[in-house]
């Protein structure tokens, strides 16, 4: 999943922007497209005396409505990144982001914003739909094994084999609070050989790989590795060979 992260101060075209961008992702990518809006000067009020505001007054984490368009979910989350890891996890292609000017994604700053990670400056809707893979990854486990599932021919494949690696905290006497990738040049390429090597072996039909960047602290999640084959033999040992390969080439180099 990308992450393009819109933000600029109020009055800066923020919305208007995104609706256009919006509009043309759903024409390239129908169904792929989702928002997620800062709402950093009021709270969001809900509707007084109704069933769900009851429920989730009542003390439900989760309160969902569904009718015959859509459904309507109160959640009590408002943690950015866990709710990136709900659109990741619904199949969501492209996440459009608008305000939260402090995160340090790469960014699209309006308006007279300067930031940190700001690749383009007050541009045209089509200078971004032209750049996306320049925008920062985002991917939950379930998320790229959807990713890898809706890529690859099913009727051929016998499995689907994940890891999912961790900072670990304890090695004997060892204690690691946390590893940090800061080289994401040298991150990307060895992900990118790791994965084609894999791809091209007999029974592989499909290679997903996502290595976290930046500070990673201890018991967050690193690597997420999907390999779908023909056969579990193949599958398991292609996961064993990029695992160790990764580690080889990235974490002991």
């Amino acid at each position: 999943m990308k992450i393009i992260h819109i933000a600029g101060y109020s009055n800066s075209g923020k919305t208007v922007l995104i609706k256009k961008l919006v509009t043309i992702l759903e024409e390239k990518y129908p169904g792929k497209t989702g928002v997620i809006k800062h709402l950093g000067h009021h709270n969001y009020d809900l509707n007084p005396g109704k069933d769900m505001t009851g429920h989730f007054e009542n003390g439900a984490k989760v309160v969902t409505g569904i009718d015959g368009e859509k459904s309507v979910i109160y959640a009590e989350e408002n943690d950015l990144n866990n709710i990136l890891g709900h659109l990741s996890d619904a199949g969501i292609k492209y996440a459009v982001i608008e305000g939260f000017k402090k995160y340090n994604f790469r960014k699209v700053c309006l308006g007279d914003l300067e930031a940190e990670n700001c690749i383009f400056k007050n541009p045209d809707v089509s200078e971004i739909v032209e750049s996306l893979d320049k925008f920062d990854d985002f991917f939950t486990m379930q998320g790229l094994v959807r990713d890898l599932r809706e890529n690859i021919e099913l009727p051929k494949t016998g499995c689907i084999i994940t890891f999912n690696g961790i900072v670990r905290e304890i090695t004997g006497e060892n204690i690691t609070k946390y590893l940090e990738f800061t080289d994401t040049d040298k991150l990307k390429r060895i992900i990118d050989g790791v994965t084609e090597d894999i791809k091209n072996r007999e029974g592989i039909l499909g290679v997903r790989i996502h290595h976290n960047s930046g500070r990673i602290n201890a018991g967050d999640d690193i690597t997420y590795i999907a390999v779908a084959a023909s056969h579990r033999e193949e599958g398991f040992a292609a996961v064993q060979d990029a695992v160790d390969r990764i580690k080889s080439e990235l974490h002991d180099a």
